[in-house]
Parts: C-alpha cells; sequence; structure tokens
C-alpha cells in the first residue's frame, strides 16, 4: 500500500461558464508572451509558425472548453512525460515505479547526460530526458513494438481519441537526437 498523498482527482470542474471565462483569460493574458522559441534542433518543429497558441481544457465527462488556436495538431513532445509516468505507475505499482525511477530534481536542464552520471544509484526523475527514458523502458512488453503499443494506446485513452504518430517530426527527431541516444547507452 502506498503512503504517498492520493493522486485522484474529483473530476468535478467549477460551473461551465467559470471555466469558459478562466480558459479565456488565460489564453488573453498569455498569448502576447513570445520570449520562447521553436525547438531549432529539430527541423520539423523549427518549422511549425510559432505564434500559434491555444488553450483548451478537457474535464473527465468530455467537457471541453478552449480558446485561441486549437484546432491546429500538434506533438506532444514532452507534455507525454507525466502521462508515461502514470501509465507505468499503472501497470507496476506506484511504488514499485518509485523505486525503480526515483522522483528527484536534477537541478539540470531537462535534457542533461550529466544528471545521469551524477545520480550514481541510477535514479533520475520520470519529468527529464534520462528519466523519461528510463520509464519508457518499463512499459509491459517483450518487445519494443509492444511497449510502444502500451504506450501509445495508453496516450489515446488519455486523449480520449487514437493519437496518430507525425511521421515528418518522427524522422526528423530521429535524425537529430544523439544526445537521448547517448542517455540511453549511459543508463
Amino acid at each position: 500500500m502506498s503512503t504517498a498523498p492520493s493522486c485522484i482527482s474529483t473530476g468535478r470542474l467549477p460551473a461551465p461558464e467559470q471555466v469558459r471565462t478562466l480558459v479565456g483569460e488565460a489564453h488573453a493574458r498569455f498569448r502576447s508572451h513570445t520570449r520562447g522559441k521553436n525547438a531549432d534542433y529539430i527541423p520539423a518543429l523549427a518549422a511549425v509558425p510559432s505564434e500559434l497558441f491555444g488553450v483548451c481544457l478537457v474535464g473527465t465527462s468530455g467537457s471541453r472548453h478552449e480558446a485561441g488556436d486549437t484546432d491546429y495538431a500538434f506533438t506532444i513532445q514532452s507534455i507525454s512525460k507525466p502521462f508515461v509516468f502514470a501509465l507505468i505507475c499503472q501497470a507496476i505499482g506506484e511504488d514499485e515505479a518509485r523505486r525503480r525511477l526515483g522522483v528527484n530534481s536534477t537541478g539540470l536542464p531537462f535534457n542533461s547526460v550529466i544528471a545521469v552520471e551524477r545520480a550514481g544509484d541510477g535514479l533520475t526523475n520520470p519529468m527529464v530526458n534520462a528519466g523519461a527514458i528510463a520509464t519508457t523502458s518499463l512499459a509491459p512488453g517483450a518487445s519494443a513494438d509492444a511497449k510502444w503499443r502500451f504506450i501509445q494506446d495508453g496516450l489515446s485513452r488519455f486523449a480520449g481519441r487514437a493519437l496518430p504518430v507525425d511521421d515528418e517530426v518522427y524522422r526528423s527527431e530521429a535524425a537529430a537526437n544523439q544526445r537521448n541516444a547517448g542517455i540511453a547507452n549511459l543508463l
């Protein structure tokens, strides 16, 4: 039995009008922030129009509240990390996932190789690249394809629809993923 605090939501959002208002306010407040930049080390992502910005909140009942560019399909990238971690916690248990992965802050950039070397026990954090790679390795399945199906099916359930793979982005990332390949080799 886990001694960790419960991570279960009530599943209840405030009244629909209030949620619509809050989503609209969040969009209005942050749409002018342009300090970020597209990932230029992934050519397919560098080509995405950087002015796109949308906010969408979907309740557990399927209610949808959105503002801005919410019809533009985008790749989920690192947004997948907490969801994959949740799938692994569900598959092997939260305590076992924490024991095998750790949840410690690295204090380093999300894609740091140094974090792997500093963690003498091999534990890192599922929310940084090294930890996400380790998390993915714990997916049930006898083959890479079976592990991938487990993750893609789980992410699709979270989304409430089948999530496709963007082949152009996949190829672009695969050609430029030397850092993550290096992290995987260190693990």
